[in-house]
């Protein structure tokens, strides 16, 4: 009997959407005690005034190997909170070559801040009627090839105002 040392990747739900990310380095920290699954991001959204969702996220990733923009990707998934909100659920990921650099090269205890900022205006699989206008919180979670992802952080849409 072989036993297949590949660990088998799981790509996020959700579609991969065509939005341009920005990411910059934030710092790092370290914990006394190793997380097993991904660290929970740390999240702001707002509403443009023409319907589109910008979102900013401080994630933090287990290791050495540095992140860039092209190398990650966002998924969107349209999903209905426990209270009946419209909500968009985003999966930061990164391509299979960046995810098997990335999980070759974890690090101890140490993890890299890194903040990225992407803009939504994909209403694809949104049921009929609805628009981004709707969606009222949004729900992020880094994903890693195992797969595990971290908690589920949300944040209510908060509407920017013109000047």
């Amino acid at each position: 009997m072989t036993t297949n040392t590949t660990p088998s990747i799981i790509f996020p739900p959700g579609k991969v959407i065509s939005s341009e990310v920005t990411i910059k380095t934030s710092g790092s920290i370290y914990f006394e005690n190793k997380s097993k699954q991904p660290l929970p991001s740390i999240v702001e959204s707002t509403r443009n005034l023409n319907g589109s969702i910008n979102v900013k996220a401080l994630i933090f990733v287990n290791s050495s190997t540095p992140l860039s923009a092209s190398a990650i990707k966002i998924s969107q998934l349209f999903s209905v909170s426990n209270f009946g909100n419209y909500k968009l659920q985003f999966f930061i990921h990164s391509t299979v070559e960046g995810m098997l650099d990335i999980n070759k090269q974890k690090t101890s205890n140490e993890y890299q801040a890194y903040t990225i900022e992407f803009t939504t205006n994909e209403e694809t699989n949104f049921p009929e009627g609805l628009t981004l206008y709707d969606i009222k919180v949004v729900q992020t979670f880094v994903w890693d090839i195992d797969p595990r992802t971290s908690r589920g952080t949300e944040t209510a849409v908060q509407d920017t105002t013109p000047d």
